[in-house]
């Protein structure tokens, strides 16, 4: 790591400095050519050991990098939203000024992807920030707490080109926000502020638009979006037309390149297609992990694992059409609710989404309905508390267990399970920040310029 120093600096930036040591620059390039020479004296025959695509040919990053899309055609993000990102790169990303794009949508989607590969063939240099690792401190060298080295990272960015860039162009990407400024959300605001007046490049924040997530309501205030005329761009979740289209993609890349370790069938990706929620990423791990080839060959491995694989939509289904054993006066599922909360713990908001939506199906009296929709309801206010792991396991297994007991007598008809309407969600969040602002402006006008024609005389 590059020593640092404090420097006055007095272009509002914080007090950072570079110092460039002769003799560490020395030592570095030493050993450099050093390793070059080494690398020269090896034996040409042999050069294919050192080929990086042979190294991760059985590595499950070398695969995943494989199926990465190179250009637009092959991204499953709408073509609507490729031209708003592509209209921005253009037209705001290059007016020579600091401009700050929120890119939002749902994991998985495919943000970060389609802004890579939209700005590579936009001639733009993306440079991501990275979260450091914190290292232990040294009397040699300054440490540096989360906020210094973000700072740095914008500083050295904004103000020094790369010798390797192939682009004078610059796009900042930051994915992963430093953890400080969720307790100093004030501190990041001023980072803003004084990047949009000294900052010379690009600025794009990406974030996961979800309920669960409230990183972007925390950091990114309306009043902050406003102030800073912060440009924002929302990416949905993936359609089954495009998800489809890009498994029918990666199923021949990967039985080419992997055909020794991977077999994508046709029934596997119909499979993966009847399970999926719109996330890109989880996708293509669930078609890499089902088309594994397993060799049968030993004995069996009873490590009390689970027998079955249980999908959202059959878990859904488990749920609004509860099966019963009876014995005599006693009587028990068929399938045990907490083995299927455990399923679906690491996405209990998606379960529990499309459990609302598709419980009133089965349903047979209002006075189930009135008690489900009390458990529901229940469920939906402790869900707010996302940072207690246990509490969620808790109210996911009460929520299920909630609506197979009352659901008695289910009715027994075709019911195609529904997805969740995150539209109406979405525009209840913002016609209640639109009535907000209203009654703000009307309360507190010295605040706000008030633009609205409203009489405080009263008439007599």
């Amino acid at each position: 790591m590059i020593p640092m120093k404090k420097m006055k600096n007095e272009s509002g930036w914080a007090d950072l400095g570079l110092n460039f040591s002769l003799a560490r620059t020395t030592s570095s390039s030493a050993k450099a050519e050093k390793t070059v020479e080494n690398k020269i004296e090896t034996d040409d025959d042999n050069f294919e050991l050192f080929d990086a695509k042979s190294r991760k040919t059985k590595d499950l990053s070398g695969i995943l990098e494989a199926c990465r899309p190179t250009k637009a055609a092959e991204l499953s993000v709408s073509k609507q939203k490729q031209n708003e990102i592509v209209e921005w790169l253009t037209s705001e990303a290059t007016t020579g000024r600091s401009r700050i794009l929120l890119l939002s949508g749902t994991s998985g989607s495919g943000k970060t992807i389609a802004l890579k590969v939209l700005a590579e063939e936009h001639d733009f240099n993306v440079i991501e920030w990275i979260s450091p690792i914190d290292s232990a401190y040294s009397n040699d060298i300054k440490y540096l707490n989360q906020n210094d080295k973000f700072v740095e990272f914008l500083v050295r960015v904004t103000r020094y080109n790369s010798v390797f860039g192939r682009s004078r162009k610059r796009l900042l990407l930051v994915k992963d926000i430093p953890n400080i400024y969720f307790m100093d959300t004030n501190g990041f605001h001023e980072v803003l502020r004084q990047y949009m007046k000294l900052g010379r490049q690009p600025l794009v924040f990406v974030c996961a638009d979800s309920e669960s997530s409230r990183m972007m309501y925390s950091l990114f205030p309306p009043e902050i979006v406003e102030e800073l005329e912060i440009d924002r761009i929302n990416i949905p979740s993936t359609t089954p037309t495009a998800m489809k289209n890009m498994l029918k993609r990666i199923s021949k890349i990967l039985n080419a390149k992997f055909g020794d370790l991977i077999d994508v069938t046709q029934s596997v990706i119909d499979e993966v297609l009847s399970n999926s929620i719109g996330d890109v990423r989880s996708t293509i791990l669930n078609t890499i992990f089902a088309s594994l080839k397993v060799s049968n060959d030993g004995s069996k491995n009873d490590c009390g694992s689970r027998e079955e694989s249980l999908g959202l939509l059959h878990g859904i289904g488990r749920v609004i059409n509860p099966k019963r054993i009876v014995d005599g006066n006693k009587w028990k599922f068929t399938h045990d609710p907490d083995d299927i909360a455990a399923y679906f713990r690491s996405q209990s908001r998606i379960f529990f989404n499309f459990l609302q939506e598709n419980y009133l199906n089965t349903m047979e009296k209002i006075e189930q309905v009135e008690r489900c929709a009390e458990i529901l309801s229940l469920a939906d206010t402790i869900s707010i508390e996302y940072r207690e792991a246990n509490l969620i396991n808790v109210n996911l297994s009460m929520c299920i267990r909630g609506v197979m007991v009352n659901n008695e007598k289910p009715l027994t008809k075709w019911n195609p399970v529904r997805k969740p309407k995150r539209g109406d969600a979405e525009m209840q969040r913002d016609t209640g920040i639109a009535e907000e602002q209203f009654y703000t402006k009307i309360i507190n006008p010295g605040k706000y310029p008030c633009d609205l024609n409203v009489d405080y005389n009263v008439k007599e």
